[in-house]
């Protein structure tokens, strides 16, 4: 494939190594970056849902998936017509040293073991102002922006949120098409979250990664996915861009997945209902919760 494309050597690489399980939306955020000079984002799109198609085999990607990923390289590309202001970053690779010495120094700020009883109703409106619009999905494949009153009265049994507010009920997306979660509808950005999803590391470990990171930016929240991941909520937006970035990429560093810079992404909703077919549904518990902190 390189012969075909002039693909930098790490995108190459990235190709020749499909992604196994826990590992592919990360795998499609970082080859659509690599291809954002290279190819138009409908043309990345076809590409990767061809690789998905033919190599991908350990579950179905769904194009919602490969759409996300591809908005998240191509935010701020000309070639897009929408100018979103975001441009993608070359994020660091986790530096094994680095984690090491976390896990052995740092005494977690919070019991994993232990639920604050929390819903995302007794949450929600300490993250959002009154009157702002909240985007939520009870799945990934629709999202409903809805002012935040409206969000409350079916919060807690929602599995998604967008953890920044919203500017319209939808917008154009990268593909100039009409879209009510897309970056071109997102506003400014209050929180980063840091998930750490490696199957290999325990979440008492993934606690002291999070309370380290607290001692750069707030810490806000702390969600149990259900999963594997716990989810860290830091508040940023009294942070300039540089600064964001900056805090972003110490979380890279610490092994945190590069995707959640997206500023639409989803993540789970915190004190929501993790549902999967076949499987007993999961409450997302609220771990770890700062009222002062989330005030807005």
């Amino acid at each position: 494939m390189a012969f075909l494309y002039p693909f930098s050597q790490k995108t190459a690489e990235r190709l020749r190594a499909m992604p196994g399980p826990g590992g592919t939306h990360r795998w499609l955020a970082q080859v659509a970056s690599g291809l954002r000079h290279l190819l138009s984002a409908d043309k990345c799109f076809a590409f990767l849902r061809r690789c998905c198609d033919d190599f991908v085999v350990h579950r179905p990607v769904p194009d919602t998936e490969i759409e996300a990923a591809v908005e998240f390289a191509y935010a701020g590309r000309p070639a897009a017509q929408v100018n979103f202001g975001r441009h993608p970053v070359d994020w660091p690779e986790p530096n094994p040293a680095l984690i090491a010495k976390v896990l052995a120094d740092v005494t977690p700020a919070f019991d994993v073991e232990r639920d604050t009883g929390l819903a995302a109703s007794d949450v929600l409106p300490r993250l959002f102002r009154p009157g702002e619009l909240v985007c939520t999905g009870r799945n990934t494949e629709r999202a409903m922006v809805r002012p935040l009153e409206e969000t409350l009265a079916d919060a807690d049994w929602l599995q998604f949120i967008v953890v920044n507010p919203m500017r319209e009920r939808s917008a154009l997306n990268y593909r100039g098409k009409p879209s009510p979660r897309c970056q071109n509808n997102t506003g400014l950005r209050r929180h980063l979250v840091a998930e750490f999803d490696d199957p290999n590391l325990p979440k008492a470990q993934q606690a002291r990664l999070i309370t380290q990171l607290a001692t750069f930016v707030p810490l806000v929240l702390v969600v149990d996915s259900g999963g594997k991941s716990l989810h860290g909520w830091f508040r940023v937006d009294r942070y300039n861009a540089r600064d964001q970035v900056r805090f972003f990429c110490v979380a890279c560093l610490l092994g945190a997945d590069l995707t959640r810079w997206d500023i639409c992404g989803w993540l789970r909703m915190p004190g929501g209902l993790r549902v999967i077919e076949g499987v007993p549904a999961v409450r997302q518990r609220v771990l770890y919760f700062k009222p002062e902190a989330a005030h807005v």
